[in-house]
């Protein structure tokens, strides 16, 4: 049984639709990563459902701050 915790990754400023396809291109090849979303109530978050044996919320952070974009861990 997969168990899925949410994370919530703010982005210093709203992410373009080209820059959130770069950050989805990089989620998706994380393994334990679900089908994340940008919040429909703050236009900077996104919603980061992840299997919490697989990876940490951290770790799926570091991949988006290495895309050069200034982000942080917000909430779970």
């Amino acid at each position: 049984m997969n168990h899925y915790t949410d994370a919530m990754i703010a982005t210093r400023s709203v992410l373009s639709d080209a820059e959130f396809d770069e950050v989805a291109k990089k989620l998706r090849d994380i393994d334990g990563v679900g089908q994340f979303t940008r919040s429909q109530y703050v236009s900077r978050a996104i919603w980061v459902p992840y299997e919490a044996g697989k990876i940490r919320a951290q770790s799926i952070l570091n991949q988006i701050t290495s895309l050069g974009f200034n982000a942080s861990l917000v909430g779970m």
